[in-house]
Order: structure tokens, then sequence, then C-alpha cells
């Protein structure tokens, strides 16, 4: 089965490399949509949070299956042989795969703390240890909730372990590390393998305190060789900052805008670009604040160029109809399917929620959290939530337009879309190079 997998990538290597880089031994960043050597996803099991979405894993790994190794990562106190148990199950044969443990707190988003991985036409490779927001969010909102600053900033350390995934995974395989001092989640970074980045200026001016746009750009070409900086709008609604209200009555959980959700490349000129249509920008305030913001980044990407000056094809990709669900306003910090504790809202909402209070969740939808592999493009479903299948049509035709030779597989990300994440922040490609050497 490996030597399956490697006998394909080395093919589809060698299809993309007719295509040279102008010099071999100059770093860059790949796209997402060039070959991968393997796909890390991530497990947990001692938390219910982290079982539930065991089915939505079985079926990324289902769909990867043949095509793409994975490499599954998860906590060191977790035992490894129940989830290959669980895969067993599943008729699943867990050998068929790697398995690597390392202290992480939440190995489901491997997406943001997983290696950046750069590299060259000779082969090398090195891993950019950017800083990851999360910690620093959590630390604020602890803040905003009235805890000193200095128990916050320890409170909050329970996440430093997730700093150093990625520098630990890179040592484990004989990558240097180049440390950086910038914020930048795996999430957040799209760039088009040629030169081009799409960077969200709201989220990286918040998360990197004190940085201006033009010190962020020097880090950028110092770190992932990217030259050209199309700084764009805020992201989706639904994808607020850790949890937090929307609109009155409407709360979410996500990661302040990361570009996942609604701006990707689907090669080196095209962008897609989530979107709401004048039709429907008036059936809900979430659907008009999404209008606006992405009518922002329309105007700036109309007028952008690629790095060769030329101006980039945006194709505008509907967002799926608002998925909520009604949950009970609790004391404390529950938070399940039925119930949210309104200790997580901050004290200025508590005359908004009161205990007993029914509330609405909003799921991070998007089609544009998808993910692209060496033969398929995976994308979630939305049809079984009572979806729009005229909007699911339509991306079903764009995609097979920009992706003929891949196969499209729909999966049901919803559990994981009620956490704020997809299929995309589920998943970190480990890009492939003339070095076979195993990540």
């Amino acid at each position: 089965m490996k030597s399956k997998h490697l006998l394909l990538s080395i093919v589809i290597f060698t299809l993309f490399s007719c295509k040279e880089k102008k010099d071999p031994s100059a770093f860059y960043y790949p796209a997402e949509w060039e070959p991968h050597q393997a796909i890390y996803i991530g497990w947990g099991y001692e938390a219910e949070w982290k079982r539930e979405v065991f089915p939505f894993i079985i079926d990324i790994v289902k769909a990867l299956d043949g095509t793409t190794p994975i490499i599954f990562l998860s906590d060191t106190s977790e035992n490894v042989q129940v989830f290959k148990d669980y895969l067993l199950e599943k008729q699943i044969p867990p050998d068929n795969y790697e398995y690597i443990s390392l202290p992480y707190y939440n190995p489901l988003a491997p997406r943001d703390v997983g290696p950046v991985y750069i590299m060259n036409g000779l082969g090398d490779k090195k891993v950019i240890d950017f800083k990851w927001a999360a910690q620093e969010a959590y630390k604020d909102f602890l803040i905003e909730k009235g805890i000193e600053e200095s128990k916050a900033i320890k409170y909050a350390s329970f996440l430093e372990s997730n700093q150093k995934v990625d520098s630990l995974l890179a040592v484990k395989n004989g990558y240097d590390v180049i440390s950086s001092w910038l914020t930048f989640d795996g999430g957040a970074i799209e760039v088009n393998g040629e030169g081009t980045i799409l960077l969200n200026e709201y989220w990286m001016l918040k998360y990197n305190r004190g940085a201006t746009k033009d010190s962020i750009e020097k880090e950028l070409k110092r770190t992932l060789h990217v030259g050209n900086f199309v700084w764009v709008g805020k992201g989706l609604m639904e994808d607020p900052p850790n949890i937090a209200t929307i609109v009155p009555g409407y709360f979410g959980s996500g990661t302040d805008g990361h570009t996942d959700e609604y701006i990707r490349f689907a090669n080196p000129n095209t962008i897609l670009l989530a979107w709401v249509d004048d039709k429907e920008k008036d059936k809900h305030p979430i659907n008009a604040g999404n209008y606006e913001r992405l009518n922002e980044t329309y105007q700036i990407l109309k007028k952008a160029k690629d790095q060769n000056g030329q101006p980039f094809n945006i194709v505008k990709i509907p967002l799926p109809d608002l998925i909520f669900r009604p949950v009970v306003v609790v004391e404390g910090w529950a938070l399940s399917d039925t119930t949210i504790g309104i200790s997580w809202f901050p004290e200025s909402e508590h005359e908004k929620y009161r205990v007993g209070d029914t509330i609405q969740q909003v799921a991070a939808s998007s089609y544009l959290n998808f993910l692209v592999t060496n033969d398929k493009v995976l994308l979630p479903t939305y049809l079984h939530m009572g979806g729009s299948k005229e909007k699911e049509e339509e991306v079903k035709r764009i995609f097979t337009k920009l992706y003929p030779k891949k196969e499209l597989v729909w999966i049901d990300a919803m559990k994981y879309n009620w956490q704020g994440g997809g299929i995309h922040c589920f998943t970190k490609q480990v890009p492939l190079s003339l070095n076979t050497k195993k990540d």
C-alpha cells in the first residue's frame, strides 16, 4: 500500500516538475494543489468533543485511501491502540497508517499548528515556526472576563504545547526550523505557489500587535519567500473569535477570520471568494454582514494583480444557507449540542443573555473549507441539513471545471463545523519533494 502511494506521488511530482522554478535552489511555499507526500490528521479520545468527530475522520480516511498516505497525530496522553481498534471496527486496516504521539492539547486542528513546509527544486525542505493565535486570544478572553493579566497568562499556558507541534515534527524528520516572531495560523495562509499571498488585514494586525503591514510583509518575504501581497477584508460573520455573539441572539465558534473559510486560490491566477447575492442579503442580519464584508474584498480583488502584473480570475462561491440550532443558556462553562454556559460571554452581555434563555448557535459552514489532494477534492455537503440543492450543484459545476482530473468527494463536516472548523482545518498537507524522506 505504501509503495503504491509513493509511486503515485512520484508520478504526480514528475508531471508538476515540468514547470520548474527559475532557481531550483530557491525555497518557496508550495500551493496546496501541488503534489502531497502525506496528509496529517489529528485525533483524540479523552474528551467527548474529540470523540464526536470520529465518524468525520473515517470519512476523510476513506476518501484519501489508496491515493495519499495519512499520518495520525495525537497527544501523548492518548492510547493509540484505542484509535486503531476503532479503525479496525470500521473495516479500515490500522497498519496502513503512521501514528505520531507528541505533547498536543488539541490535535483536531493540525492545519493551524502543523508544520509550514517550504521547499526547493533540489528536494530540500525546511519548516517555518510561526506563533499560534489561540493562546494569546484565550489570554485576552480571560482578561476580558476580569482576570488579571498575570493569572490569565498562567491559565492560558496549557495551550503552550500546541506552539511546539510544528518544530517537534520538523526535528523528528531532520528538517531545519526557521523561527518567526509572526503570529500566523495555517488556516490563514493562502498562497498561489508563484509568489502571491492573500492576507486578512484585520486578522494579521489584530494578532500581531505593534506590527505594521510593512513589517509583516518583510517577515513573510524572509520566511515564505513571497513577494506579492494582497490584503483583503474581514472573514465571515459566522467565524467569530473563540465563542462569541455574532448578532443579537446568535453566537458561534471560530477563528476570527481565517481565509480558508472565505477566500482561496484554486490555481495560480484563480481566486475563489465566498458570496452572498443581492436576493439573500436581506434574509438575515448575518447574511447582510457577510454581504458587506465580501463585497469589500471583491472590490479589492478587482483592482489587485498577481505576481506577473495580471488581473485575477475571481470566481464567486455561494455560501451555504445559514445553519443554526437552539441551545439553552445555563450557569458556568457548559458547552454541548443543547447548552451554552453564560460564562462564555463577556460580562457586558450578561444583561442580554439570562440563564434559561434559548439562543441560536450558528455553524461555521462554508464550501471553501475544502481540501485538494493528489487526485481528489474533499468538499463539505449541506444537503442533509436542508441546504440548497441549487447552490451545491453550482459548487459542483465550478469545482468540476477547476479540477477536471480530480474526483469530487462530498463529506459531512457538520460535527466540526459546530466547533468552528471544517475539512481544511482538520487536515494538513505535507508537500512532496524529490526528497522522499518520511515526514
